[in-house]
């Protein structure tokens, strides 16, 4: 089974566009641009690379930007108007009968750190599912996706199941966890006390976090 966008990128090279996130936000109607370009309209915008097989939300930023401003926005990025709402990680598995669709095979509504948009708290398990565009049927032939929403906007599709644990209440842990050895320390006695277990789970993004993701608490 697929469980990186590295792999996703070689198992689909007919689908390289989906990888590519301006272009997404393109077909999906959203209002974006390139590094280069500026929105028409002052106000708060995400600002993230053009392209990110390293996963984990490197480089993802919540910016505020002019009017006009070509200077915004670095080379290799893209700008796109920021939505507001409940962040959703969904895999679906995409039907062949009769009536086609992508059925929800697990959803879960995250809660992030505002200030760094790639560091997530907590994840709920959810029966709350947002609608897949039809514009993904495209990938149909892909059988299991992986798409993260904002309310029910697409943020990200990913062409591979989520590679995070499947349990009803995840709580990553982070490098910066253990600057402070007895709040960390009284944590995970409470966390095991409530009958949650530590999986270990390193990621940092190839490299490119300065706080890598070590594991999950999950229950």
């Amino acid at each position: 089974m697929i469980r990186t966008d590295q792999e996703a990128w070689e198992q689909y090279p007919h689908h390289h566009n989906w990888f590519n996130k301006l272009w997404v936000s393109e077909k999906l109607g959203y209002k974006c641009g390139p590094g280069g370009t500026a929105p028409k309209t002052s106000g708060w915008y995400v600002v993230r690379p053009t392209y990110n097989l390293s996963g984990m939300g490197v480089g993802a930023k919540k910016v505020f930007i002019e009017a006009g401003d070509l200077k915004a926005v670095p080379a290799g990025y893209f700008w796109c108007e920021w939505f507001e709402g409940t962040h959703y990680s969904a895999t679906f598995k995409f039907i062949h009968d009769h009536k086609p669709r992508w059925d929800v095979v697990s959803c879960w509504e995250g809660l992030s750190n505002p200030a760094m948009l790639q560091q997530f708290r907590e994840w709920y398990r959810t029966e709350e599912v947002p609608y897949v565009p039809w514009a993904l049927n495209e990938l149909s032939d892909v059988g299991i996706i992986n798409v993260e929403f904002k309310d029910d906007k697409v943020i990200e599709v990913h062409l591979r199941d989520t590679p995070d644990p499947d349990y009803d209440h995840i709580i990553p842990t982070w490098m910066s966890d253990q600057a402070n050895g007895k709040v960390l320390s009284e944590r995970n006695d409470r966390l095991t006390k409530d009958g949650y277990r530590w999986v270990s789970d390193y990621d940092d993004a190839d490299g490119q976090l300065s706080d890598p993701r070590t594991g999950f608490w999950v229950k």
